[in-house]
Order: structure tokens, then sequence, then C-alpha cells
């Protein structure tokens, strides 16, 4: 097996995973209540819908690992950022997209010598001046790749 199917067939088995652990709802995460509305029944209604909101959420990739669409879960629909121009805010994501909550990007993999343990910096982004960085690590458990240890590294 090459370099880069072992690098593939590891983020196959922790590329949900690390999705459903470093994902924010774009829907919240960039609805900042006013001071009026902080104690509002219509905005706190409206928000707790989106947060009981969590299944077929939109997620544009950034295609560095192969057809991330044949990895769509219940939660999760994965498209290729490419398929839309890149604007500003991704505007044209939420239009096309009442489910969009962001976009990820993922590093490559870096093993250590013996290929029992992986690391990779994961970023979302939701905006202009606005996303989250994370360190991921990875080890070899019984045969199969998990996610151990995962770190904030940044925030715009």
């Amino acid at each position: 097996m090459s370099a880069d199917e072992f690098e593939q067939n590891v983020f196959k088995q922790v590329f949900i995973n690390i999705v459903d652990s470093t994902y924010t709802d774009k829907r919240i995460y960039t609805r900042i209540p006013t001071k009026a509305e902080e104690n509002d029944p219509k905005f706190i209604a409206e928000r707790d819908s989106i947060k009981k909101d969590t299944l077929d959420l939109i997620v544009a990739v950034d295609r560095r690992f192969g057809a991330v669409e044949k990895l769509n879960t219940k939660k999760f629909i994965f498209k290729d950022f490419k398929e839309l121009p890149n604007v500003e805010n991704y505007t044209n994501w939420t239009e096309k997209y009442k489910k969009f909550i962001g976009v990820m990007s993922f590093s490559y993999i870096t093993f250590d010598k013996a290929k029992e343990n992986g690391s990779l910096e994961v970023s979302y982004r939701c905006g202009v001046n606005c996303g989250l960085g994370y360190k991921v690590y990875l080890k070899k458990i019984n045969a199969k790749w998990k996610v151990v240890k995962i770190e904030d590294t940044w925030i715009s």
C-alpha cells in the first residue's frame, strides 16, 4: 500500500468522528444576539430550534481526501467546496443550502515511524474572520484508527 493510500485509509476511518467533534454550526455561531434578543422568546425559540435541527447538515469540504460525499451520514451531508464559487461569508452556500453549517479543511496526516500514531490540522470556516482551528491526534488501537485528543489551536 502506498503512503497516499495508507493516509486515505486512515482518514476514512476517523473522518466522521473528527467532523462531529470539531464542527460548529454557522447558523448559531455567527448569530450573536443583541441585548434586546438575549431574552426575547422568539429569538430563543429560533436558536433552540436550530440547535435541535441536527440531521442533514451541509458541510463543504476542501477536497484533499477524495470523494467525501461517499461518507455522508444521517447527520452530515458533505459537499465539494469547489461546487460553488468562493464568496465572502459563503452567502451562496447559505442561499443554496438552508442547513449549510460551514467549510472544513484538513491537512496531511503526519505519522510516527511505526505508523501507530498520527496528527493533523483541521480548520472550520464560517466566513470572513470567522473560524476555528484544531490539532487532532490519532492512535491505532486494536488495528483501528481512533481520535485520542483534540486541541483548540486558533479562533478568528
